[in-house]
């Protein structure tokens, strides 16, 4: 990998003006964008990576007024293994439970996993 300056945004204010201020990445699992730096098959290589991770109140799973509400940085693992989930919207955790291996699913987030960059064995 090439180095890059590592911050920890304090909050999402924080977050967005570091992303603004260009060549900037955000991470929160970190099981996508390591993968990208390490094989260097990003088009442009951050300056800077923001771990959106040290952000309080990110991460929660929660219903209100009839609606599941899953915070960006709540880990796939624990939508998986969310009793409420389980109960209520039950394709939703057995979803979360097939994604990747055990060790992903502890580690990669909802919104990370959503806004992956997708590629193939021979990007």
């Amino acid at each position: 990998m090439k180095p890059f300056n590592h911050t920890n945004a304090k909050s999402l204010e924080e977050a967005a003006a570091a992303l603004s201020e260009g060549k900037t990445r955000l991470n929160a699992g970190g099981t996508d964008l390591l993968g990208t730096l390490k094989d260097n098959i990003l088009p442009d290589y951050p300056k800077t990576v923001v771990n959106l991770k040290s952000i309080p109140g990110l991460d929660y799973i929660k219903e209100e007024d009839g609606m599941l509400k899953i915070g960006a940085v709540t880990r796939i693992a624990d939508i998986a293994e969310n009793t409420d989930v389980q109960s209520k919207y039950t394709a939703l955790a057995q979803a979360a439970g097939k994604v990747a291996s055990p060790h992903i699913r502890d580690m990669g987030t909802i919104a990370g996993n959503i806004a992956q960059l997708n590629r193939c064995w021979y990007f």
